[in-house]
């Protein structure tokens, strides 16, 4: 008897673990664990100009940025981080990330100065203090999040805003995902095959469609949608559990009123158009 329940116990005990082992297996690059862990860099800059028509001009410029320093592999992050200022932070290969980081706020700055010469530190310190000198301000505030960290990929947000005098007048969202297994950028090309990118585009429109409860081209249109039957299948999207969505600049799909039209495609549907090792099975 002794023998039997022995025997019974190894056996369970072996089927548990094998179980185990399966699900670890088929777990791989899908168990949700974070694909890179995160740092954050906090950047700011401040500067005053006078214009040719004597007004004073205040300029400030502030970044915070989530970037990579370690991957759930423990594998070297480098790479990861050379891609990331590429991409995310649009930096030439000859920059070091922290100096890439930098670059970010020193850009903000420098597209104002067409407006003129820059006042002097006495001049600036003055308006500061005195907030009748200034009579412009223009503010840049760049935001770089981790909006999707697990099954090895990770896709980051970045949020530029621009306001004038505490109005926001240019807000626009991009989104750079990578493949933290293989240190490689996400295209669309790691997606669908090349002879499917024509039904994705459909799958697009009609989505689009359906969202706005329109029934054709001309709703849209009075929606304030336009070049809709141009539509493509940009490398600006993100993931989630359900599925893939595009998001589309300031008037590259519709007019500025309507902001950055989104469109959300699951999984499920978009199943048919997926390449060979196409990246969206890891994350299913």
């Amino acid at each position: 008897m002794k023998t039997k329940v022995l025997s019974l116990l190894i056996l369970l005990s072996a089927t548990a673990l094998l179980f185990s082992c399966g699900k670890l297996k088929s777990g791989k690059g899908g168990d949700g664990k974070p694909a890179v862990t995160l740092k954050t860099q906090k950047l700011s800059d401040t500067s005053g100009f006078t214009m040719s028509n004597g007004e004073r001009c205040t300029i400030v410029a502030d970044a915070t940025i989530d970037y990579p320093v370690a991957t759930a592999q423990g594998a070297a992050v480098d790479t990861l981080q050379r891609l990331f200022a590429a991409y995310v932070l649009e930096s030439g290969d000859s920059l070091s990330l922290q100096e890439a980081m930098r670059q970010v706020v020193s850009n903000s700055m420098h597209q104002y100065d067409f407006m003129n010469e820059p006042m002097s530190a006495d001049e600036a310190a003055e308006a500061d203090e005195d907030g009748t000198m200034t009579t412009l301000k223009y503010a840049t505030s760049t935001r770089v999040t981790s909006i999707y960290n697990k099954n090895g990929v990770v896709t980051f947000e970045r949020v530029d805003v621009v306001k004038k005098n505490d109005k926001v007048t240019s807000i626009t969202h991009r989104y750079y995902n990578f493949d933290v297994e293989t240190n490689t950028f996400i295209d669309v090309n790691r997606l669908f095959r090349d002879d499917a990118m024509a039904d994705v585009c459909q799958l697009l429109k009609d989505q689009l469609l359906k969202q706005n409860n329109a029934t054709g081209n001309e709703q849209l249109n009075d929606l304030g949608f336009f070049n809709v039957e141009n539509i493509t299948v940009t490398r600006n999207f993100y993931f989630d559990d359900k599925g893939v969505t595009w998001s589309y600049l300031p008037n590259e799909l519709a007019v500025e009123a309507v902001g950055e039209p989104k469109i959300t495609i699951a999984f499920s549907d978009l199943d048919p158009f997926l390449c060979d090792e196409s990246i969206i099975n890891r994350l299913k």
